[in-house]
């Protein structure tokens, strides 16, 4: 996957270094925000990355990243 979500990184910048403070935090269903936390290849929606910019005080782009892929770079 080409982009990748870097919210657990900006959660623990911001002091929530675990999904449960987190999901306490966003006020997120549980397992939205477990899996948007845990796994970096799910891509937040509108809404719930507009929650998350407010919360944190970042911008969407702080929320994610480009990682090229591999395989096509020669």
């Amino acid at each position: 996957m080409p982009i990748r979500n870097t919210i657990k990184a900006v959660a623990a910048s911001k002091g929530d270094n675990t999904n449960y403070k987190f999901w306490k935090r966003t006020g997120f269903p549980q397992s939205t925000a477990y899996r948007i936390y845990r796994d970096p290849t799910v891509y937040p929606s509108a809404p719930v990355l507009e929650v998350i910019c407010k919360v944190y005080g970042v911008q969407p782009g702080d929320c994610l990243e480009y990682v090229p892929d591999e395989e096509g770079s020669s």
